[in-house]
Order: structure tokens, then C-alpha cells, then sequence
């Protein structure tokens, strides 16, 4: 076997599967149309009972604008150890004591440089966490993370944890493998990728088609069962969401102007022992109601 030069072609492989399916799909529109008209001479003699629980759903729909209320705008400051002229970086490490968190948090709250800067009435949540030990702020950050995973706190709990292991094996001379590299994944680039959506999505069609097999009422015992089964699935991951509420952090719960908020924020802090510090403030112009309740 030696190299040798080619021209890309469509491959044989999925020209196949295309001839295959053209027959019964080029004829699918008619068959609808077909379809679609016997079923209007029937509507006149069919009636359809609504689902037994169908009026006490429709009385609780109003739970929906509900649920969107806690949906809000706002804007989100994160410090941590590792941002430029926050922490302090040292041949040991990065810190950031409390303070120096919260001060520069208050600051921000007033920078009038920042085009983002908010103003007016707010309402805000700020967490904060703190260790002595790196060992213990890279796990308190893994546990806050599980259940509140802003990408500045996820980033920060990546590079503690990262941190943490490189301390621990900073002895060690790993092997060196050769370069290149080689990249796991499945091999679906261009133009195979944009070749299964098409193809599929026929075959999609086809798939439909076949479960004609199964009755009317067949489909519908299928359908309950997997409406059950969704329902038991989705109980079970609010069940995990709820199981996973775990961690202490500081936490504080505010209204006001910038000024106010910003002296709110140097109150109750932990001592400058606590040399690991990473702390969010989510601000915004509506009540934070989710925020305030999961951070009481």
C-alpha cells in the first residue's frame, strides 16, 4: 500500500442508502393527500372526549407565567484568586483573602469607567466562598458548582482543583509522548456529518411510515407508557437537583443603590486566615427570587 492522488467522491456507501429510500418517499406526499381527504369524510362522524384531566390542567397553567417570573435579566461580577489584580500570585500559589474580595466587589459596584456599571434601585445575592487550605476551597467550590455552575466559579474551581494536583504530583516526571497527538471522538466531520442529518432524517420518514404496524390503540398504550416514564424521569432528576443542595457558604441578600449595596458588602466577612476566597454577586433591577430563596 503507498499514497496516491484522488479526487473526492460522493461515497457509494451513502448513495445507496439515498437510491434506497427515493421510491417510497418521492410517492409519500400523495399517499397524505390520500390519507388527509378520507379522514375529512370521516370528521363529521367522529367525536373526541377530552383526557379526564384535562380542566384541572387547564386551571393550573397559569403556573407557567409563574415559573417564567423567576427567569430575570441582570448582570453578574465574579472575583476570584486567579484574576488579574485581584488575588495574589505567588511561587506557592494564587490567593484572596475575604476583604480583598469583597472591596474590590464593592468597588466594582461604583466604577464609573465600567460602560456596564449598574444604577438605580437593585436587588442582590452575593455568595461567597472561603478556605485556609486549597485542598478544601477546590472542593467547596466543586460542591457550590454541582448546583450553581457559573462559568467564572466553574473556571475557578477547574484551576483550584488543578492547582491542588499539580502540588500534590509536582514531583513526578511524567513520560512524554511523541507529537502529534491523537484526538479521541467519532470520526464525523464534513461532509459526513451534514450526509447522516440528510439521510437520516429520510430514514426518519420510513421509520414513521413502518409503524403503521402497530394499531391505533397500540400507539396510544405506548404513548401513555412513555408519558409515565418522562414524568417519573423528570421527578427523579428534580429529586437528584434537590438531593445535591449541600455546602456552607457565605451568602447576603440586599436592596438598594450601588453605594448602599457596596457598604453592605464589607459587613460579616471571615478573617484574613482564610487565604482562598472566591465570591459572585448577581445584581439586577427585578427581585432575584430564585437566588434569594436557594441562598437564604
Amino acid at each position: 500500500m503507498s499514497w496516491s492522488q484522488t479526487t473526492l467522491t460522493w461515497p457509494p456507501s451513502a448513495a445507496s442508502i439515498e437510491q434506497a429510500l427515493a421510491p417510497t418517499l418521492s410517492a409519500l406526499p400523495g399517499a397524505g393527500q390520500s390519507a388527509l381527504a378520507r379522514l375529512n369524510q370521516a370528521a363529521g362522524s367522529v367525536g373526541f372526549n377530552r383526557h379526564a384531566l384535562s380542566e384541572q390542567a387547564a386551571g393550573l397553567l397559569a403556573l407557567r407565567a409563574q415559573l417564567e417570573q423567576l427567569l430575570v435579566d441582570g448582570l453578574r461580577l465574579t472575583v476570584t484568586p486567579y484574576d488579574h489584580d485581584v488575588g495574589i500570585a505567588t511561587d506557592n500559589g494564587h490567593y484572596l483573602a475575604p476583604g480583598n474580595a469583597a472591596r474590590r466587589l464593592a468597588d466594582k459596584l461604583q466604577d464609573s469607567t465600567d460602560p456596564h456599571c449598574p444604577g438605580g434601585t437593585l436587588h442582590a445575592v452575593g455568595v461567597l466562598v472561603t478556605a485556609t487550605a486549597l485542598g478544601e476551597f477546590a472542593e467547596a467550590l466543586r460542591v457550590l458548582t454541582a448546583v450553581l455552575p457559573l462559568p467564572e466559579l466553574a473556571a475557578c474551581a477547574r484551576r483550584a482543583a488543578a492547582e491542588q494536583g499539580h502540588l500534590t504530583a509536582r514531583m513526578a516526571i511524567p513520560g512524554r509522548a511523541l507529537t502529534p497527538k491523537w484526538v479521541p471522538g467519532r470520526l464525523h466531520s464534513r461532509p459526513l456529518r451534514p450526509a447522516l442529518a440528510a439521510l437520516g432524517a429520510q430514514l426518519a420518514q420510513l421509520e414513521s411510515l413502518a409503524a403503521d404496524a402497530t394499531s391505533p390503540i397500540g400507539k396510544l398504550e405506548a404513548l401513555a407508557a412513555r408519558r409515565a416514564v418522562w414524568l417519573d424521569e423528570r421527578q427523579q432528576a428534580l429529586a437528584e437537583l434537590k438531593a445535591g443542595m449541600g455546602g456552607r457558604v457565605f451568602s447576603l441578600s440586599a436592596s438598594g443603590t450601588p453605594a448602599s449595596l457596596a457598604g453592605a458588602l464589607t459587613g460579616g466577612l471571615p478573617g484574613y486566615e482564610q487565604a482562598h476566597t472566591a465570591a459572585v454577586l448577581l445584581v439586577s433591577n427585578q427581585p432575584l427570587t430564585f437566588f434569594k430563596e436557594l441562598l437564604p
